[in-house]
């Protein structure tokens, strides 16, 4: 990575800490791994790697403890490259055949015709829930 990606990887760093109202330097391990676990959906993972060496790096310029040395930290970092590693093995929901005859089911329907729709019933239209409570007069209890 070179110093302008480094930079740009800092202050993506800072901003989500800004956010969320946490310290980016010194950065406690737990919020590294939390930004790390967020990064994920976003990045692959030789980025991720990129990025938290360019914290690790901020923190050691700065003098301050590498939180990228923190066991949590390397826990999350295996997680994530386990996780990307077995993505390959996961299994799909359906098959593509299965996706495929459903589809050319769908298509070889005919529409249905002016008798097949006079026989059907009418949609039920359904109200949608009231914002406030319906305000009901209580009867007067006998003494």
């Amino acid at each position: 990575m070179t110093t302008r990606t480094h930079g740009k990887s800092w202050n993506e760093f800072v901003k989500w800490c800004q956010v969320r109202g946490l310290n980016s330097i010194p950065t406690h391990a737990w919020t590294l791994a939390a930004y790390i676990r967020w990064c994920e959906p976003r990045h692959d993972y030789a980025t991720i790697v990129a990025i938290t060496k360019a914290i690790a790096r901020r923190h050691l310029i700065a003098g301050h403890y590498d939180p990228e040395r923190h066991p949590m930290v390397r826990r999350t970092l295996a997680m994530i490259e386990r996780s990307i590693s077995n993505r390959h093995n996961r299994s799909a929901l359906f098959d593509d055949d299965f996706m495929n005859d459903g589809l050319i089911e769908k298509q070889s329907q005919k529409p249905p015709s002016d008798k097949d729709t006079k026989n059907r019933p009418t949609k039920r239209v359904f109200k949608a829930m009231r914002l406030t409570p319906k305000l009901v007069r209580r009867k007067p209890r006998p003494s």
